[in-house]
């Protein structure tokens, strides 16, 4: 099993600099002898929480565009890429290039006051709660 998800996280970061480096969402070219596609290892890997590699933060940094410091807040796992990747894939498959909005803190669940204000609870609460 460790052998395999050791795999799983190579296949991923071979996957995601493809797609980061020449914009393939299949992941297809990458050579690692691995027919598995990028989609299905974000599924595979979307609740891992093995660290993901530094090395990488220039790319993302590029990948998550101009909500890139929601990403470097806390220390973020393979997992927290997967399901970054999945929103994107999601976007592209409906005819977006990206995904729009605050998608980067949506996806990582971070409580950014920008969210809670622009959240329809908070509106809700707020016209509810308002003195006449």
């Amino acid at each position: 099993m460790k052998n395999e998800m050791l795999n799983l996280r190579r296949f991923f970061r071979n996957r995601f600099e493809r797609l980061i480096d020449h914009n393939d969402a299949d992941g297809s070219g990458t050579g690692d002898g691995s027919a598995i596609g990028l989609a299905e290892v974000c599924e595979l890997l979307a609740n891992d929480d093995e660290s993901f590699p530094r090395n990488y933060d220039h790319d993302l940094r590029r990948f998550c565009g101009h909500e890139a410091s929601i990403w470097f807040r806390e220390e973020r796992s393979y997992g927290d890429v997967a399901r970054l990747v999945i929103c994107l894939l999601e976007a592209g498959s409906n005819g977006n290039t990206r995904p729009t909005g605050f998608w980067v803190s949506k996806v990582l669940h971070c409580d950014s006051p920008i969210i809670h204000m622009r959240s329809v609870e908070s509106f809700n609460w707020e016209r509810n709660n308002v003195e006449r």
